[in-house]
């Protein structure tokens, strides 16, 4: 079809002339506004997800440094660190009955522990791999934690204050 063909004439509506295609400004205003505001809305969303997400991941992370020191036991040893990485803390040490023991995931609250140093520790006579530095609990692991949510719940409710339909303002 060619523009000199009878179906593809344009129309002349008043002031605004339209070809058989073309959308009313009106149409394409609505939809661009429904969008945006589709947009916010799932940007909101996705912040609250978000920020639920980073507290409920830090509770669980308590949750089970909880459940490991209530599963381990009052058995003790003196163990030497074999290992420090930044993630973790290899540690040797005899569990009783001649066993030499060394934890393949290291030893819980590592913090502070050096390559060569003979730490007491406490384990389970059961699991040996459960083990950690005496006199520590699952209380170290709080601000480590806590510090996700309380990096992610603020940048979360920034990013949904931004997204708000009280803040976003279309230009007229």
């Amino acid at each position: 079809m060619t523009s000199a063909e009878p179906g593809n004439q344009p129309e002349s509506t008043g002031s605004v002339t339209l070809t058989r295609f073309a959308r009313p400004a009106r149409l394409q205003t609505a939809r661009r506004v429904r969008r945006a505001a589709l947009t916010r809305r799932v940007v909101r969303v996705v912040a609250v997800v978000v920020a639920l997400f980073s507290v409920v991941v830090s509770f669980l992370i308590l949750l089970a440094c909880l459940i490991d020191d209530l599963r381990i036991d009052a058995d003790r040893a003196t163990a030497t660190v074999t290992e420090v990485t930044d993630r973790r803390a290899a540690v040797e040490f005899d569990a009783g009955g001649g066993r030499h023991v060394r934890p393949v995931t290291g030893v819980f609250y590592p913090t502070g522990l050096v390559e060569g140093q003979r730490v007491q520790v406490e384990f389970r006579r059961a699991n040996p791999d459960l083990v950690r530095v005496s006199g520590r609990s699952w209380t170290i692991a709080i601000v480590p934690a806590l510090s996700v949510p309380a990096v992610v719940i603020p940048v979360a409710a920034l990013v949904y204050a931004a997204a708000s339909p009280r803040v976003y303002r279309p230009s007229s």
